[in-house]
């Protein structure tokens, strides 16, 4: 049973309207402790209709069907969805219907807001700050007026930005539950209203009762408007086994309300036109098969094109991301433009024990390279992040001074020493030990050639290089928020495998993200590595200080590299000492300037320090920030205190999230 504590709400001396208003907040973190998990059956009827369309549809991830076919869809799911809390939830779809062709996802960002998750600091996943959520108070203001016996709670966005949203919450006044929504906002060129109710039945229960969204998306000359009806509490439960099963028949039985008018014709329309084609005589029936191929087979194309492709079976996942699509296009001042694919197959024996392989794919339009890695990992035991994995994969092409040198001796100042190819093979064993020890062992293999065999040769010059090393990390974990410190060993044995390196290398680092108020995030990184060992001055090569080769997007790596550093310093020290600082905050500067402001979501400041034999201490500042079309950041670099050079770097942020 769940037990109300309005002294816990009231006891602050405020206005009615702020107790109010606090009540609101506190609700979930006075309740929390009674909500335990739920388990729910959801039905979903959605309905896209399309208002105007152009080619350029054709280039947008998931818009593949409407781009090309009919301009109005409609489909059904039926789901189980398991909410633990907050921050934990899955959907898992047993029973699935609809007129969009195979059953492709179209704009599954709206399916996301169709469940909004009030007492979370998001509102949607890492989407939308929640106005319900004490930390985000200081982007909103609230206005109360009292109905009956609930209160009226308005919201609006103290500054116009795509993070807030505008609406009214009906509100229970002894206990400050929230009873209803009525909200609208903007999402990656998508402008949403929602209307929620939530559940009545189980107090306990933070899910909506039922939700309905409406959506349009508007995009250099195309209009998609979209309704999503969303019933969380439908009687029917189906076994666990239903997975993604296309029965129109078995949807017709779990359906919790009729359909509404206009999804009834979309269906008898889609009805009339298979009739028509069974009708046929035998030889219309042959042009029809002949022209359904020929369309199956540009479906396969262009979707594989554009979109992401998603395959599973009971034991078999494949994911590959599109072939065409500028999301997976990035720039950086020192690495010019780079393109890159990913592709990811699993096969499961059970829940315990699968094989994935993840190849990855990129090309270096500046540095003219092309860049693969194709790790093969079979996990063992998940619960202890248990796995062994076999890679194959190759480098930035490197150099180093010393042999520059001597190159230089015999040929003269006006040739330059040709780039070495790295390629590498790995094997690694990973296993957590405890909850805050993770011990990784393994061996690594390089094979590094020149790029040029025969000016090497003609110079007196080794033209290839091998190393075999094994290697130890160890990572702690000790404090459940703190700060996680990683130390790395490898010793390289000369005469295996024709290996002609020697030597002895340790690496530290230690990693801390601080989660403040409103999803501002404080990232700080310091590392050190050095030599103890070397049998030539040959090929310096760490494992935590190393050249990015293909800029990511803003959720990957920026925070622990540096933008502006030039790559042959990377091979030059026998040691290194780094640190960064990052600070990112959803509203910070430029978020609140108008018309700029609007679209800017999150803000980033960057600080970086760097310390390595023949130079002075080296800084880098920056500032970035991310918005629906891309993220950006801007950056400038200094030997000690004097200005050395400036850059920028860019990558395609849009939807991304879609």
């Amino acid at each position: 049973m769940m037990i109300f504590m309005p002294s816990i709400c009231f006891a602050r001396n405020r206005t009615a309207d702020s107790l109010l208003i606090n009540c609101m907040w506190d609700y979930y973190e006075c309740n929390k402790d009674y909500i335990s998990a739920v388990d729910k059956n959801l039905y979903i009827v959605y309905h896209f209709s399309t208002k105007r369309r152009n080619a350029l549809l054709y280039l947008i991830p998931t818009m593949y069907s409407i781009a090309r076919g009919e301009k109005d869809y409609v489909g059904e799911t039926y789901s189980k969805l398991r909410y633990r809390s907050a921050n934990d939830y899955e959907f898992y779809r047993q029973v699935t219907c609809g007129t969009i062709p195979h059953q492709r996802d179209v704009m599954p960002i709206l399916f996301e807001l169709a469940t909004p998750n009030l007492y979370n600091v998001h509102l949607y996943r890492n989407r939308i700050l929640s106005p319900f959520h004490r930390t985000n108070r200081f982007f909103y203001k609230y206005r109360v007026s009292r109905v009956g016996g609930y209160a009226v709670i308005h919201f609006r966005p103290r500054s116009s930005n795509t993070q807030l949203i505008k609406g009214e919450v009906n509100v229970d006044l002894f206990t400050g539950r929230i009873l209803s929504l009525k909200c609208q906002g903007e999402f990656d060129m998508i402008d949403f209203k929602i209307d929620a109710i939530m559940d009545h039945r189980d107090l306990h229960s933070p899910l909506p009762d039922q939700c309905t969204t409406e959506a349009t998306f508007k995009f250099l000359g195309n209009n998609i408007n979209a309704s999503i009806t969303s019933f969380y509490n439908c009687q029917t439960t189906l076994p666990d086994s239903i997975i993604n099963v296309d029965d129109s028949v078995l949807m017709k039985k779990l359906r919790p309300i009729p359909l509404g008018a206009e999804e009834k014709r979309i269906y008898e329309a889609r009805q009339r036109q298979e009739e028509e084609v069974q009708g046929n005589d035998t030889i219309q029936k042959s042009s029809n098969r002949l022209k359904e191929m020929k369309d199956v087979a540009w479906d396969i194309i262009g979707d594989n094109l554009i979109n992401s492709t998603h395959k599973q079976t009971e034991n078999i996942t494949l994911n590959v991301s599109p072939l065409l699509n500028p999301l997976y296009m990035g720039y950086s001042h020192s690495k010019g433009l780079s393109y890159k694919l990913d592709i990811g197959a699993r096969y499961a024996w059970n829940t315990h024990r699968y094989l994935t392989l993840n190849p990855r794919f990129g090309y270096n339009f500046k540095g003219k390279q092309f860049y693969y890695t194709l790790p093969l990992r079979m996990t063992y035991n998940p619960k202890r992040n248990g796995y062994t994995e076999f890679s194959w994969g190759n480098g930035n092409r490197t150099s180093h001074g010393a042999l520059g040198e001597a190159f230089q001796k015999v040929m003269g100042d006006t040739i330059g020493m040709p780039d070495f190819k790295d390629e590498y093979f790995q094997l690694i064993n990973n296993v957590v030990a405890f909850d805050w020890l993770e011990i990784i062992t393994g061996m690594v293999y390089h094979r590094r050639e020149s790029s040029d065999k025969a000016l090497m040769q003609q110079a007196g010059l080794a033209d290839k290089f091998f190393s075999f090393a094994p290697s130890l990390t160890v990572r702690l974990s000790p404090w459940k928020k703190g700060p996680t410190l990683t130390a790395n060993y490898e010793r390289g044995i000369k005469g295996v495998l024709q290996s002609n390196l020697g030597y002895e290398r340790w690496e530290f680092d230690a990693v801390y993200k601080h989660q403040k108020k409103s999803v501002r995030i404080l990232n700080l990184r310091l590392g050190a590595g050095f030599y103890t060992q070397r049998s030539t001055d040959y090929f310096v090569d760490f494992t935590n200080f190393r050249d990015n080769n293909l800029p990511m997007g803003w959720e990957d790596d920026w925070t622990g590299q540096f933008q502006l550093l030039d790559s042959r310093w990377y091979n030059e020290s026998d040691y290194y000492i780094r640190s960064h600082v990052s600070y990112d905050s959803p509203l910070l500067m430029l978020s609140w300037i108008p018309w700029v402001g609007r679209i800017v979501e999150t803000e980033r400041i960057y600080i970086s320090a760097l310390s390595i034999d023949h130079t002075r201490p080296y800084y880098e500042l920056g500032y970035g920030f991310q918005n629906r079309y891309f993220s950006t950041g801007i950056f400038a670099s200094f030997l000690n205190t004097r200005f050395q050079s400036f850059g920028c770097k860019f990558t395609i942020e849009l939807f991304r999230r879609w």
